[in-house]
């Protein structure tokens, strides 16, 4: 009995809680759920008011397009012959007329806006300034068609205005006017229900017609289907006139009522009043308190038969207890199967088995949908991982290319291939950066625009002109509805298009454009993706064009030292080597020799090894070579040999890497006699200066200048005069 007390006291506690909360709850919802419809049923009814006032703007807009193209309406018009454009419209218009379609205007204006004919009233005379339609002077001055509703003179109606033109020339508008009044809006309510009616701006001019003030002082009632009238609050009206439609729920005389009020927009979307739906909704309110009484009544008996079930069920409780216990174990071990087969009624146990279960379904489908989204996501990253893999390879293949234009084409081909698109170019920019101009692409069209030198001005044209002044990436994902994009007659399956900043250190050198021929191909993914290939090709760019650079640098710097060398030698060939071309060994001895040998002339004039056979009537074949000797790609020497038949194969190699060292020791020798004869001239110089340093006498000094040049230059005569200016003939002169 204890566990009994324990389970019954608490159990009925809360349940009579639980039942209360519930009922609140209940009454709750049922209040929002019920406030929720009306306002979306008043929702509906100012959108079917909105979508009746647009047909009517759409039918007074065709019946004034359809007269401004009749050929004979144009001709009158353009006459300005009233009779005959009275002729011309009148039998469609009574046709209109019969047809109940409201129409309370057909009239035709001239361009400055004045009356020309009112179709209802042929006689009528031209209006005031003050009464003009606005939509009219507008269609004339803008010479474009104008519908919507429009407040003139105290009346409110849907006009629709459309210019006319004769020969090409604008000769004036047709106006169609529709009516909105009380009419429509009784039509309205034999249709949706409710109350209707709109009030206008006080500075609308109502003419003689009589108004209703309201609340707001701002409006005045122009039309209501209501016997007596009935208002929206003040605040509720100044939100309206500032755009914003409200829903509020008076109440009036013991009832209940919704109420909306929204605005009221003219064809040049000013607001020119507010629209008033007044719905009763007593009877449902009514309908809900009965509902709330029986559901409490209800409630109130389950609570007094559950306190009675529970206390004659509480032993039985325990048994499901234990069930469920080891349900929840089995459970624990394994979701996947777990489900408690208990029998078991309405009170807390059965509950918590419904419970049970239901939390085990969801959690079933909670790890199946999470199964699915972790494979939906590893899927995405795989194909990221298979983008990004791509765009390394292209890289890396990019890369490898040593010439520039070799990189631009193979890099366009790669990325044309491993990723499909349509068409993909690299835009390169000039050097004064005015110009992007294409330089590489894979595609028939591409290489057509290379060859009529196409480019785009930076900052100007198209996606590849404004990235290329930005920097930034930029995506086209409907290349026929997208303003930037430049429609090239040579890309006609163009959808979609991205182009991506060639940047070294914050450098723009060009821009990397791909095209896809499908439409909404690209997402920030792509972009992402893209540009760290473009990052990485833009780099490879600018370290090929300086490998260029600095190979073509260092051809002319061969060059130049090639120049130097040839010069060098051939100084030296003419002063100290003169009469001596080279040496000789013929095994046994070294001698001199004056003239080049056999085939040393060839080697020496083309730098290449030359050979020949000899003569085949000898005792023993003969094979002569002629091996040049090279320093810094200049030919300085050459060695023959003459080998007999059955040389070693690797004889030649081994001379010709003999013949490179040795032009290394033969540059090494000449430069260190040029150094030491630079050395012997300094000392000399040195030796002279010393000398006549130390006199001080003008006779001494020329004495000395004199004997010391002389031991320099032996054998040599040596004088020394000094002029005088004044007298050319007079000479000072000193000999030795």
């Amino acid at each position: 009995m204890i566990l009994t007390r324990k389970l019954v006291f608490p159990t009925a506690i809360l349940f009579m809680a639980l039942l209360v909360g519930a009922f609140v709850y209940f009454w709750t919802s049922l209040h929002d759920v019920y406030h929720e419809a009306e306002e979306g049923d008043l929702a509906s009814f100012r959108d079917s008011f909105s979508a009746e006032v647009e047909n009517q703007k759409q039918l007074a807009l065709t019946l004034a397009s359809d007269v401004s193209g009749n050929p004979a309406i144009q001709e009158a018009f353009s006459a300005r012959d009233k009779q005959q454009l009275l002729q011309a419209a009148l039998p469609s218009y009574e046709l209109l007329k019969g047809s109940n379609s409201n129409i309370i205007i057909y009239q035709y204006h001239l361009p400055d806006g004045t009356l020309f004919l009112n179709a209802n009233d042929p006689t009528a005379t031209e209006i005031s300034d003050a009464a003009r339609s606005p939509a009219v002077i507008l269609s004339n001055a803008e010479q474009k068609p104008v519908s919507g509703l429009e407040a003139v003179n105290g009346d409110l109606g849907i006009r629709g205005v459309v210019p006319v033109y004769y020969q090409g020339q604008h000769i004036g508008s047709v106006e169609f006017g529709i009516g909105l009044n009380e009419t429509l809006l009784m039509s309205l309510k034999e249709k949706y229900g409710g109350e209707w009616q709109i009030l206008l701006s006080k500075d609308m001019a109502f003419g003689d017609n009589p108004v209703e003030p309201s609340p707001n002082p701002d409006l005045r009632v122009f039309a209501t289907t209501q016997d007596s009238l009935f208002f929206n609050d003040a605040e509720s009206y100044s939100r309206a006139l500032q755009g914003e439609s409200t829903i509020t729920h008076p109440s009036l005389n013991g009832r209940d009522f919704a109420f909306l009020s929204a605005p009221v927009y003219d064809y040049s979307e000013r607001i020119i009043g507010v629209l008033d739906i007044v719905y009763d909704h007593t009877h449902i309110s009514a309908a809900q308190n009965t509902r709330l009484l029986a559901a409490g009544l209800a409630g109130l008996g389950a609570l007094i038969l559950g306190i009675l079930g529970l206390i004659l069920l509480t032993l039985r409780t325990l048994q499901p207890i234990q069930a469920l216990t080891r349900a929840t174990v089995d459970f624990a071990e394994g979701p996947e199967s777990s489900y408690a087969n208990i029998k078991a009624g309405n009170d807390e146990i059965g509950i918590l088995v419904d419970a049970f279960n239901r939390m085990t379904t969801q959690l079933r489908h909670s790890l199946v949908d999470l199964e699915q989204r972790v494979t939906s996501r590893t899927q995405d990253l795989e194909s990221q991982t298979l983008r990004l893999r791509a765009a390394a390879e292209i890289a890396r293949d990019s890369a490898s290319a040593r010439d520039l234009q070799e990189l631009l084409e193979r890099s366009t081909r790669l990325i044309l291939n491993r990723f499909n698109f349509y068409y993909t170019g690299i835009f390169l920019l000039d050097n004064n950066k005015e110009y992007a101009v294409l330089v590489a692409s894979p595609t028939d069209a591409g290489r057509q625009m290379i060859a009529n030198g196409y480019k785009l001005r930076v900052g100007e044209m198209g996606i590849v002109g404004r990235v290329s002044a930005s920097g930034e990436p930029r995506i086209i994902l409907d290349a026929r509805t997208d303003a930037v994009h430049f429609n090239n007659p040579l890309l006609p399956n163009t959808q979609s298009d991205m182009a991506l900043p060639l940047k070294v250190e914050n450098s723009i050198i060009g821009v990397l454009d791909v095209q896809s021929d499908r439409p909404q191909s690209f997402n920030e993914e792509d972009v992402a993706i893209m540009q760290v290939m473009a990052d990485q090709l833009a780099t490879a760019i600018e370290r090929t064009r300086l490998l260029n650079e600095v190979e073509r640098n260092l051809k002319e710097l061969e060059g130049v030292y090639g120049q130097s060398t040839r010069e060098n030698w051939r100084k030296l060939a003419e002063g100290s080597l003169a009469g001596n071309k080279g040496y000789r060994f013929d095994n046994i001895r070294i001698e001199p020799i004056n003239e080049l040998p056999e085939l040393g002339a060839e080697a020496l004039a083309t730098g290449k090894l030359i050979s020949s056979n000899g003569s085949d009537q000898g005792a023993e074949k003969e094979k002569t070579v002629a091996i040049p000797i090279k320093l810094r790609g200049q030919t300085i020497g050459v060695v023959s040999l003459k080998l007999k038949e059955g040389y070693d194969q690797n004889t030649i190699a081994t001379v010709e890497s003999a013949a490179e060292r040795l032009a290394s020791v033969m540059e090494s020798a000449r430069l260190y006699e040029e150094a030491r004869l630079r050395a012997d001239r300094e000392q000399s110089i040195s030796r002279v200066t010393t000398a006549i340093s130390g006199s001080t006498e003008y006779e001494q000094i020329l004495q000395t200048t004199v004997r010391e040049i002389g031991n320099i230059l032996s054998d040599t005569e040596v004088s020394i005069q000094i002029v005088d200016t004044s007298d050319p003939k007079q000479t000072s002169q000193r000999e030795r």
